[in-house]
């Protein structure tokens, strides 16, 4: 197994972390009432589209020519730097 491919299993395994909190989420948000559901929702509409976003991602590094390497890393990072800051606020 060649550093890519490490890179992409550890950045999965990550996604696969906030795809359980996303649930863990989406139950609280099912149990809650009026603007505070609707702020979970809206929270979780985001998460949910930054989730995409890393998870095309995390595939095009596999893809990616060694130069392009670096700024796929980048976005991945960028992405996961903001997955983590709408769960934090949720």
């Amino acid at each position: 197994m060649n550093d890519r491919e490490i890179y992409q299993q550890e950045k999965q395994a990550i996604l696969y972390e906030y795809v359980e909190k996303l649930q863990e989420l989406k139950e609280i948000a099912s149990a809650s009432n009026g603007d505070a559901k609707s702020e979970f929702d809206k929270q979780i509409k985001t998460v949910e589209t930054k989730l995409e976003e890393a998870k095309a991602a995390v595939e095009a590094v596999g893809k990616a020519s060694e130069e392009e390497i670096e700024a796929h890393k980048k976005a991945i990072d960028e992405t996961f730097r903001a997955i983590y800051t709408h769960m934090s606020m949720s």
